[in-house]
């Protein structure tokens, strides 16, 4: 049986920058980052926001989105770049982008691949 719908398409997004000389505060990057990912993508399954040593890291579940296509991939890449590092942390600020896919058809000719999401189960 497969749980994902025929057309789904799960996607696991990482989304690293390294701040230049301008610090965010931590509740103004997650109000952008909550903002710049519904723009984008629509909806984020789900995302966290999480500080590094040299600056932030950013992982989104998203559904629906080609992130197999190296073309989305790439426009992506350049606005986060220019539309939310630079306007964030300025132009030196540097930012990677990573991308996975977690569930769905790829259109490579293999079988699609599965996730399940199950909620936490707290243990004590």
């Amino acid at each position: 049986m497969d749980p994902n719908s025929r057309h789904q398409l799960w996607s696991r997004w990482i989304f690293d920058v390294d701040e230049a000389g301008r610090h965010v505060p931590r509740g103004d990057v997650e109000l952008n980052v909550a903002r710049w990912l519904r723009a984008g993508f629509g909806t984020a399954g789900q995302a966290r926001v999480r500080q590094t040593i040299t600056g932030w890291r950013i992982e989104a579940l998203i559904e629906g989105k080609p992130a197999h296509d190296p073309g989305y991939v790439a426009s992506v890449r350049l606005q986060f770049q220019s539309n939310f590092v630079e306007k964030g942390w300025g132009p030196l600020a540097r930012s990677w982008v990573t991308v996975k896919v977690m569930a769905g058809d790829v259109q490579d000719g293999k079988p699609r691949a599965q996730i399940l999401m199950l909620p936490k189960i707290p243990v004590s």
